[in-house]
């Protein structure tokens, strides 16, 4: 194969391999709130569990970067992406060892009163509708309990309906007591209405009924004493994240390096704005992908009544682990343990076994010749071109260095980047703006639900088409500004620290465009209430009932169909045995409703009046990410040519230690906790603090955005610092050969371009560092 299409052979398989790795690593941020949902995790640590990959990547992304950099990067670039398909096979797998468990009840739950009353009404049993008039009139032959009862349904022409309140406001009575012990005999509850009730105990929402909501109560009650805990699904989701995190060590480091061994370096800018373009459009694939499985219930079979709408919709998250690597979807389902991600795991394999070029000896001898003809003054051989694997900047006879002269010099190469106050400088300003930004986008999607009420299937669709794709168009054209202007040194990191500034003032910007979501209305509630939300009537039993936001006509907000006073009576008993599977869902005679139509549903809540202010949001949003996107390129110029070419590698990678520790890792639990911060109700799981539904919406947009922008503020202070030292830097400058002499010339070669003069401040470090270099050699 000729080297030119092996080096062109090799950059699709690598761009392939970075571009699933990619996909894959972002998935998360669409994921982790339907993770919440699922298990009961608080933001603060589903924060955490997001950092898991920090945990790992921290003390590993340096001594990779290092070994890795002088070893075949190619090998190890593959087998950390094979890795990383591990890993998120062992993440989707929670999903399937740690199911959610269904509500489950049996006959000694029942009450035979509620089993008569679902064989009436629910099932529309053919029963003798004198029945139950005559057995009463044996009970209470003079008709005092119903004929005395003033309460709720003291006007209902249905005599059981009434009996059933009445023994709600007396339990204690002999009547009461007495009729339950004849239905019982007579109506003894069988499969069917077990059957029945475990519908109406599983629905998500709840209607006023007494007996319903007390039994969902004693089930809770019941399972609490059982030794339930998310702590398994958070611990294998915890490991995965590990493993990618190790994974993900060797792409960015390794490949980056590898890059600039294998192009020109007037053509990097290039190169590297496609690599990052590259990096981009797998979030945005990752997004799309989960915007499409967010409308999939995670059980492929929602309750009757739940969409996509509703806040307690969990999403089909898992599948986006398995998707890419296993096209069958109905056999994954199946037999989940066959799929291998093999979308990244094959071609990673093909990274890791891609034929070497090392160079042999009389490469080495031709590169020393090199060496000397340059010393010389003479005209070089022009050496074979390479696929340069290694990094051809290593000392030829590393391999026989001893480990402990590898560490020694690990650490003293680690001293040397301290000593480089351009490298310094803009690592720390990496450090506090991914410290803003990480835990920030993680969060996004969830911040977004709660202020203006958008379903996450949306909202993942917006972030991919405006955030990611705007942030992609950012890094090419910083990329293309960077050859057409070349942008050196100080242009090149006042442009970074304009891009920063911008960035902060738009999400300043964003901070006064909010909404009154359906979310904030209940908070609103919740906190008049005390966070009881009771309903107008007390025999509907609402505490503790699954939240349900519904409306009325007018747009009025109330917790739940409970709250509204909707009771499982007359045509409510047909919701869910007749209606059709998306159709609207309108609870009817709903008491409390302060309509005369008494009909309440979630579609009757207001959305319209969000969508300019959401609008206008995603278009500050796009705008900032453009913005970020332009100081991409050159910012990771800075980094490497602040640094002599050998120490590239651990450069990159000491950096992503240090932004690892102090930015990746710490981000998501603060923003995480930012968010509990402003919850306004927990749902409480066997008295331990479960997920969040509702928010201070304002308290919470207000310390985002300002926390957010007053960090990017405060990294502005490295880019000044970075401005000053990187005066003379040279950043895309070619490091053209030299010509051989012409027919008659007799002057001495010289080089095509010659090097502008560097100020001492911006060069002496390097020079001092490759003095040392030589006196150690």
């Amino acid at each position: 194969m000729k080297i030119e299409h092996k080096i062109a052979c090799f950059f699709v398989v690598f761009g392939t391999v970075y571009f699933l790795e990619s996909i894959g690593g972002f998935y998360m941020t669409s994921a982790v709130v339907f993770i919440e949902k699922q298990f009961q995790i608080p933001s603060r640590l589903s924060g955490t569990m997001v950092s898991a990959g920090d945990f790992a990547y921290i003390p590993v992304v340096v001594f990779t970067s290092y070994f890795g950099g002088k070893g075949n990067r190619a090998r190890w670039i593959g087998g950390g992406c094979m890795l990383i398909a591990v890993a998120n096979l062992l993440i989707s797998s929670s999903n399937f060892l740690f199911p959610v468990e269904e509500f489950h009840v049996n006959s000694s739950y029942i009450p035979s009163s509620l089993a008569y009353e679902v064989n009436r009404f629910v099932l529309n049993v053919s029963t003798d509708s004198n029945w139950f008039t005559r057995t009463l009139k044996q009970i209470d032959p003079n008709g005092t309990a119903l004929s005395q009862y003033i309460g709720p349904h003291q006007t209902e022409s249905d005599e059981f309906v009434r009996y059933q309140s009445f023994c709600f406001y007396n339990p204690k009575s002999e009547i009461c007591h007495k009729m339950e012990q004849r239905v019982s005999k007579e109506h003894a509850v069988n499969e069917n209405d077990v059957s029945a009730v475990r519908v109406l105990t599983s629905l998500p929402y709840s209607f006023c009924h007494h007996l319903i909501n007390k039994l969902r109560q004693d089930h809770k009650a019941d399972e609490c004493k059982k030794d339930n805990s998310s702590l398994g699904p958070f611990m294998m989701i915890f490991g995965g994240l590990m493993l990618l995190g190790v994974g993900r060590t060797m792409p960015f480091s390794l490949g980056l390096p590898l890059m600039d061994d294998n192009v020109k370096k007037n053509n990097l800018p290039l190169y590297f704005a496609c690599m990052f373009f590259v990096k981009i459009l797998g979030p945005v694939i990752g997004l799309l992908v989960g915007s499409k499985l967010n409308e999939i219930y995670y059980t492929f079979e929602p309750p009757q009544g739940l969409t996509p709408l509703d806040p307690m919709w969990i999403g089909c998250w898992w599948l986006g682990f398995l998707i890419f690597g296993y096209p069958h979807t109905r056999a994954l389902i199946r037999f989940p343990s066959v799929e291998m991600r093999a979308l990244l795991f094959f071609p990673s394999l093909a990274l890791f076994l891609f034929p070497s070029d090392d160079l042999d000896e009389d490469d080495i001898t031709d590169e020393i010749s090199l060496e000397k003809a340059k010393l010389n003054g003479e005209a070089p051989k022009k050496p074979r071109k390479t696929l340069n694997l290694r990094d051809k900047h290593v000392k030829v006879h590393e391999d026989h260095v001893t480990a402990a002269q590898k560490i020694s010099e690990f650490f003293g190469t680690v001293r040397k980047l301290f000593r480089n106050p351009i490298y310094v400088g803009a690592m720390l300003g990496r450090i506090v703006d991914v410290l803003a930004f990480k835990g920030f986008f993680v969060f996004l999607g969830k911040y977004l639900e709660i202020q203006f009420g958008v379903p996450q299937y949306k909202i993942q669709k917006y972030l991919a088409g405006t955030g990611v794709i705007g942030f992609a168009c950012g890094v090419i054209i910083g990329s293309v500004c960077m050859r057409r202007f070349r942008l050196q040194g100080r242009k090149a990191a006042s442009w970074v620290a304009f891009c920063s500034l911008v960035a902060a003032l738009l999400s300043f910007l964003n901070g006064a465009v909010g909404c009154k979501s359906v979310i904030g209305e209940i908070g609103d509630q919740g906190v008049a209430n005390n966070f009881t939300f009771p309903s107008c009537r007390p025999d509907c039993v609402c505490d503790g009932m699954p939240f349900y936001p519904v409306c009325n006509t007018k747009g009025d907000v109330f917790y739940s169909p409970c709250q509204a006073g909707c009771p499982l009576s007359g045509a409510n008993f047909s919701i869910f045995t007749k209606m059709d599977k998306g159709a609207p869902l309108v609870f009817t005679q709903c008491e409390c409703s302060g309509t005369e139509d008494g009909a309440v549903a979630r579609d009757y809540c207001p959305t319209a009046h969000c969508n300019s202010q959401f609008n206008t949001f995603f278009f500050n949003q796009a705008i900032g990410a453009v913005f970020g996107g332009l100081s991409v390129v050159p910012g990771m110029l800075i980094v490497l040519r602040s640094v002599p070419p050998e120490h590239r590698s651990i450069s990159l990678g000491f950096n992503g230690f240090l932004v690892s520790l102090f930015a990746t890792l710490p981000s998501p639990v603060f923003w995480g906790k930012i968010f509990d911060m402003s919850c306004l109700m927990w749902q409480n799981v066997c008295s331990k603090t479960g997920a969040c539904p509702v928010y201070d919406t304002d308290q919470l947009r207000i310390r985002l955005h300002v926390i957010y922008g007053g960090l990017r503020v405060f990294s502005l202070l490295s880019d000044i610092w970075v401005i000053y030292w990187a005066k003379g830097l040279s950043l895309v400058d070619e490091e053209e050969e030299q010509k051989p002499k012409e027919d008659g010339d007799d002057k001495e070669l010289e080089p095509l371009n010659k090097p502008e003069k560097l100020e001492p401040r911006a060069v002496h470090f390097d020079a001092a560092l490759s003095k040392e270099a030589e006196l150690e050699d």
